[in-house]
């Protein structure tokens, strides 16, 4: 029987018999595919699909799987960017026979929370899975509870999509978890504090992190040696990177803001690299213009996972996040494997990576603070030092490998009753 998993990342299928992804995710797939062996005739992933235009405008740095080789199928479900009523009026009368059959079809369903209640095939999978007395596996990547008070705050919902989000949204998504606990065979909480609120010594609900990194994308100890070296030489101003989506809640039009303020308060020619793509470039480009800052911050396009991504990191110095919400970001260990040491808005991911060694905090989402704690690292290099080498044994103890071998001990052990 099938392996069936349903996700809300999108995927696209330029030929038949092809699906293509974000980079990452795909090689994620295909390990995970190759772990599985032969214990599953195939693995079916069911998600939406992206838009022709998007995948035409970023297939360069898109991975691809494929039913031939890899053994994986495509089920698409709704289309990016369609109004619910779509979904609804339309689509549903595809996508809920075909999730039906493709349940009905596999021993195990993976999936989890459905953030779009609008679009709710996630969690109608886990439905159907229970009803047809199938193995669940439910996951959660990202702890949502304060999604709504942190856009509120920051200034991106206005006080409508606020309440409505808190006061009805939000304990919908919290009635799906309350409910996976309890009917699912495996649950997944990508968060201590959700494990904690929800797991209540339920043996069925564990924590985890799904990092895509493997061994061969850590540092050496030469090249770790190397690194240590550049921190250590205080006449080397920090390159810091971001590397990932350009979309609105990863407030990078703060971080930017942030650099010119450290460059002004320690006189330091620091730099900034924004890899990646999406829809707030333009603003980034705007927030450059206005403070001069083409001489400084390079906006570079985004490049599939792999060597290339790592190659770049290798000559940046340390990487920083300013989400504006709650955010899980697997570039978080891609760093720590490249020996970065981590500044982050005090988020709760981030404040649970403290305890690693390798990532410090700022107060969210002030971009005067996070300048301030730019400037005491840069002058505080031992301390950089010490993050790097923390970091690297995090990844280390971390990989992907380590952590698909996990979960599919949990799966096979579902199968097996144990």
């Amino acid at each position: 029987m099938d392996y069936l998993i349903v996700v809300e990342a999108r995927c696209y299928a330029p030929r038949p018999g092809v699906l293509a992804t974000e980079s990452a995710f795909a090689s994620h797939l295909r390990m995970l595919r190759q772990r599985l062996g032969p214990r599953f005739e195939r693995m079916v992933v069911a998600a939406p699909s992206y838009r022709a235009d998007f995948y035409e405008a970023n297939r360069h740095h898109l991975g691809e799987v494929t039913e031939a080789e890899d053994g994986i199928v495509f089920l698409p479900l709704s289309q990016d960017g369609g109004a619910p009523r779509d979904y609804w009026l339309k689509d549903a009368r595809r996508i809920l026979p075909a999730l039906w059959r493709a349940t009905r079809g596999a021993s195990i369903v993976h999936s989890g929370l459905s953030q779009d209640l609008f679009r709710p095939s996630a969690f109608l999978a886990i439905v159907f899975g229970v009803l047809l007395r199938r193995k669940t596996l439910f996951f959660i990547d990202i702890d949502f509870r304060d999604k709504a008070r942190m856009h509120y705050q920051s200034g991106t919902w206005s006080r409508k999509t606020y309440l409505v989000c808190r006061y009805l949204l939000d304990p919908l998504r919290r009635l799906q978890v309350w409910l996976a606990v309890r009917c699912c065979s495996l649950c997944l909480l990508k968060s201590a504090r959700m494990v904690a609120d929800y797991g209540r010594g339920r043996p069925n609900v564990r924590n985890f992190f799904d990092t895509v990194h493997s061994p061969d994308h850590i540092l050496s100890a030469p090249q770790l040696g190397v690194r240590i070296a550049r921190l250590s030489d205080p006449k080397l101003p920090l390159r810091i990177v971001y590397f990932g989506r350009f979309v609105p809640y990863k407030g990078l039009d703060l971080l930017i803001r942030a650099v010119h303020l450290a460059r002004t308060r320690c006189g330091r020619p620091l730099e900034l690299l924004l890899l990646g793509s999406g829809k707030t470039r333009p603003l980034l480009e705007s927030v450059i213009h206005e403070l001069g800052a083409g001489e400084w911050v390079e906006l570079r396009d985004a490049v599939p996972f792999g060597p290339e991504l790592f190659e770049i990191l290798s000559t940046c110095s340390m990487h920083v996040a300013t989400p504006l919400v709650e955010d899980t970001p697997r570039a978080a260990f891609d760093a720590m494997a490249a020996g970065l040491p981590i500044l982050a808005f005090d988020i709760a991911y981030y404040r649970d990576l403290r305890a690693t060694g390798a990532v410090e905090t700022s107060p969210w989402p002030d971009p005067q603070a996070l300048a301030e704690r730019i400037c005491e690292l840069d002058a505080d290099r031992s301390r950089l030092v010490s993050m790097a080498i923390r970091g690297v044994e995090t990844a280390r103890e971390n990989t992907q490998e380590i952590w698909l071998d996990r979960r599919i001990r949990w799966t096979l052990e579902l199968l097996d009753g144990c």
